[in-house]
């Protein structure tokens, strides 16, 4: 019975930790271009594009995807940094297309990217001190999600050790620990991801 009632309070405490963090549960939670990013820095990213045109193939697109990632990971020694776990339509318009990728962590996020969609939108993930030494905040001030108390550049270094998202990436961030402070344009949902994707210029993201 005891081991029973620990299970039930580990079971209860895992799912007020998921939703504190924003969690979703599968596709059908999304509905707009979202990357989820888990405490160890790996990225699933739900890449949602159209598909209007009648000469269009699911198949040739599936393909066309797991070429470029094989490409990209021999290219990085075999290391399996990006993998597609599915493409097809959306089960509630079908004139949208999903792609499903994983990245072992930011970087690859970012040279995938550059590399096979020549796109120059980029993410990282990491810790505040992290972020200033390679140069990816500047002119920043963030507010609370509490409160809308102010976090100037200067305060923020001060949090040394605490995670950060940075990202331009017009997407819904779904992040690994309780948001806190967020940069201006950006919005938290309900569900306690972050909405950048109406966001003029980059985002912010500071955690518990």
């Amino acid at each position: 019975m005891k081991r029973s009632r620990n299970f039930i309070a580990l079971a209860c405490l895992f799912a007020v930790l998921l939703a504190g963090c924003g969690q979703a549960g599968g596709q059908e939670a999304v509905e707009s271009t979202t990357i989820f990013v888990d405490r160890n820095g790996g990225m699933t990213y739900y890449l949602i594009g159209e598909f209007d045109k009648d000469y269009y193939s699911l198949s040739e697109l599936s393909a066309k995807a797991e070429n470029e990632a094989d490409k990209f990971n021999k290219g990085a020694g075999d290391k399996q940094s990006v993998a597609v776990d599915k493409v097809e339509t959306l089960q509630e318009n079908e004139s949208k297309v999903l792609i499903v990728y994983r990245f072992d962590g930011y970087e690859s996020f970012n040279e995938f990217n550059e590399k096979s969609n020549k796109r120059l939108n980029k993410i990282f993930y990491g810790t505040v001190e992290e972020a200033f030494s390679q140069g990816y905040i500047t002119k920043v001030l963030l507010r609370s999600v509490k409160d809308e108390t102010v976090k100037t550049e200067e305060q923020l270094r001060q949090e040394g050790t605490k995670k950060l998202i940075v990202t331009d990436e017009k997407a819904v961030i779904y992040c690994p620990a309780k948001v806190t402070y967020i940069s201006e344009g950006a919005v938290l949902n309900e569900d306690g991801s972050v909405d950048a994707s109406a966001a003029d210029g980059t985002v912010y993201i500071l955690m518990k």
